[in-house]
């Protein structure tokens, strides 16, 4: 079983990954899990000129490292094994594709508590990965 779980640093994201450890035991001993985050994108072209190439992507590294590290933390006091992704671009559109790449049985992932007038008016990310993935999707 292969599990896609998505992080964004925030919170709520740690949270949902904290109730997801403890039912790691419903799937085979085979669990494979990674972690993701994906940062939108900046006006690239800009930023480089700006800054830099190196500058941008030495800050898309940063930026998901920080990210992942609270998840890789709980995952490691743990001893849960996984893998670490970064991805740049849409988060739901990447972690869809990430997903299909790496074989993934399962995208787990947390739910913002957004009201629902914020969620129709901006969306989220949970709801356009639930409403693109064609593997099951759990929230959490």
């Amino acid at each position: 079983m292969k599990i896609v779980f998505p992080t964004d640093g925030s919170p709520q994201s740690l949270a949902a990954l904290d109730r997801l450890v403890p039912r790691l035991a419903w799937f085979p001993a085979t669990t494979a899990l990674a972690l993701i985050n994906v940062h939108p994108q900046i006006a690239y072209g800009r930023a480089v000129a700006w800054a830099g190439r190196d500058a941008v992507h030495r800050y898309y590294d940063e930026a998901s490292s920080e990210a992942l590290a609270p998840a890789t933390a709980l995952l490691g006091d743990r001893g849960v094994a996984y893998e670490r992704i970064q991805r740049i671009g849409d988060p739901a559109i990447e972690i869809v594709r990430f997903a299909h790449e790496w074989g993934a049985d399962l995208i787990a992932l947390g739910r913002h508590g957004h009201s629902a007038v914020a969620s129709l008016l901006m969306g989220s990310v949970s709801q356009k990965v639930v409403a693109t993935a064609d593997m099951p999707v759990l929230l959490l």
